[in-house]
């Protein structure tokens, strides 16, 4: 592919300095340059942590550095998750020694027919092409994601004082959550990125008039100028990258699998039983494998999940991975996972939907505590989902913020059925809490207990997300695990309105009123919680915050052991001080 980029970018009317920071790069060999590609990054300093000229330049360099180094049978996908992940720890590790620096972050590989795209933050990249403009990315602050659940007007957006909160960057943590995505290219393309700095206060149909009419180099200057001329108050950067050639489709090699679809380890041009076709690794953990797929028989995109061997020979935790389908195949909600059904499989595996966007887990790591509509806003929804699950006769049992996923077409998805219970199947319970279940913030008293739990279990759990999201905070805390359940078992949480003031006495009464400890205090139906969520007129007003109990100190049954061995200890050093007090007699 040959590609020619032209780049420019301005501190704005406001700032006194630029924390953007631009590069394109490509090798000079011809051949070379047909097998790595070329590279666009454009990557904005979150200003407001102080040192994003820092970060930004960190970041762009520390990419460029691994796209450098990269050899060209790597695939692209796992280039660019290097390039981000290696960015990430960088300027984690630099946060540490000069203090706090965050930037968003957007690099494009162009390489042979496609340009792929892998994206943090709130940059914007945009295909042009036969005169239309087309967004390619989707932004990752805080007023898009309020635009795509139907909680603020697009209109509304740029004035919103959430505007400049990101929910996700490179800096906070040592690994970031980033979107990689890919699109053909035509001979005459135009990719063009930009910064909010230009989007913000120019028109998407500006920049293509802009584009269009001017030569790239002065279509930059002139979408500068516009942007200084309504009084931009951030920096402002933009790259344009026009496609002269593309080589052929014929001509580009294409991934062969070298491992049967029936045996060992999956790998991008796998196919399974000749439908679906691997084409990236989202993620592995302790029990599966999980990967995007291509659905030769829909052409659409699924997530496969593919147990390891040890788990299909292990009773247990097979067991799950079988119930986890068969209970989603149940399930027919707009608001819930929804899974493939695969008549005949030459090995187990699971077939879903593919989703695009992020955890609410990980959308509370940026944003604590969320508005109190926007939260209200999502627990109804989630209400909704469980209403229609507890009325199929499935009990969720596992629900936390990490089960929960924020689309980005604006929806919500409730996943992982792994501990779901159906009624139909056979009893499955809990033995009691144990440190491997993980940080039990979300479970209902009654499963630290070992009851297998119904609705009810279910609401609780919801009770808890919410209260983490108008809090900021998990209902309760502590040192250990035990600690946390011993204080679910024996009291309440913290009033919601004394961590966060702001909060509506009424949406505090919610909240409570589905964290009772007794299942019999609570809401008894998804519905009931739903109802009031969204029309506090008819929540009945009880006072529950002044009934609440503080939970009792947890006390070990090993609470006695240092003092006894301590005892032990002195009396044994006083033998020995005896015994050689009479051996010197």
């Amino acid at each position: 592919m040959k590609v020619k980029c032209h780049q420019l970018s301005s501190k704005g009317n406001v700032r006194d300095h630029n924390e953007d920071f631009l590069l394109f790069w490509e090798p000079e060999d011809f051949k070379q340059r047909q097998e790595v590609g070329s590279l666009a990054i454009i990557a904005d300093g979150v200003g407001g942590e102080g040192n994003g000229d820092l970060a930004s330049r960190l970041a762009a360099e520390t990419a460029l550095s691994i796209f450098q180094g990269a050899k060209a049978e790597t695939p692209i996908n796992d280039l660019a998750r290097s390039m981000f992940d290696t960015a990430a720890s960088k300027v984690f590790q630099a946060a540490r020694d000069k203090g706090r620096m965050a930037t968003t972050l957007l690099a494009s590989i162009f390489r042979r027919d496609r340009v792929t795209i892998a994206h943090v933050g709130d940059c914007r990249a945009y295909l042009i092409r036969a005169g239309k403009i087309k967004r390619l990315t989707t932004d990752h602050s805080y007023t898009a994601l309020q635009v795509k659940l139907g909680l603020l007007l697009e209109r509304n957006a740029m004035t919103s004082q959430h505007r400049s909160t990101l929910t996700r960057s490179i800096g906070y943590e040592p690994m970031c959550h980033y979107d990689i995505s890919s699109e053909p290219l035509l001979k005459g393309d135009i990719l063009l990125q930009c910064s909010d700095g230009l989007y913000g206060f120019i028109l998407d149909e500006e920049i293509l008039e802009a584009v269009v009419k001017y030569h790239p180099g002065e279509a930059c200057k002139r979408l500068l100028a516009l942007a200084e001329k309504r009084q931009v108050s951030d920096n402002v950067s933009v790259q344009i990258v026009q496609v002269w050639e593309v080589d052929q489709p014929e001509n580009v090699p294409r991934a062969v699998s070298s491992r049967g679809a029936t045996g060992g380890d999956l790998g991008v041009g796998s196919v399974l039983d000749g439908r679906f076709e691997i084409t990236d690794i989202i993620a592995k953990s302790g029990m599966a494998s999980l990967f995007k797929a291509n659905d030769r028989q829909t052409g659409g995109a699924v997530a496969i999940k593919v147990p390891y061997l040890q788990i299909e020979s292990d009773p247990a935790g097979f067991d799950r991975f079988r119930r986890e389908e068969e209970i989603g195949l149940q399930l027919n909600h707009p608001y819930i996972l929804k899974f493939v059904p695969v008549p005949q499989k030459s090995r187990p595996y699971i077939v879903m939907e593919y989703l695009e966007g992020q955890t609410l887990s990980e959308l509370l790591k940026s944003i604590r505590p969320l508005p109190e509509p926007d939260a209200v806003r999502i627990a109804s929804r989630i209400a909704e989902a469980l209403d229609y699950m507890h009325r199929a006769g499935v009990i969720h049992r596992d629900l936390k913020p990490q089960n929960i996923m924020l689309c980005n077409d604006g929806t919500i998805r409730i996943m992982d059925f792994g501990i779901a219970r159906a009624q139909r199947s056979r009893r499955l319970t809990f033995v009691g809490f144990t440190p491997t279940m993980g940080t039990p913030d979300y479970m209902a008293p009654e499963q630290v207990k070992g009851s297998r739990g119904d609705e009810r279990t279910d609401i609780y759990s919801l009770g808890a997300i919410l209260y983490e999201m108008i809090t900021g905070e998990p209902p309760f805390g502590g040192d250990s695990a035990y600690v946390i359940m011993n204080a679910r078992v024996t009291g309440d949480p913290v009033a919601p309105r004394k961590l966060n003031p702001k909060l509506t006495p009424v949406l505090e009464e919610i909240v409570l009123h589905a964290m009772e400890r007794d299942p019999k205090r609570r809401y008894q139906s998804a519905a009931d919680l739903k109802r009031e969520l969204d029309d506090y007129e008819v929540v009945e007003m009880t006072d529950r915050c002044s009934r609440l109990q503080a939970p009792q100190i947890w006390k070990s049954r090993f609470r006695m052991v240092p003092m006894l061995v301590a005892f032990a200890a002195l009396q044994i050093i006083l033998f020995f001080l005896l015994l050689l007090y009479f051996r010197k007699r």
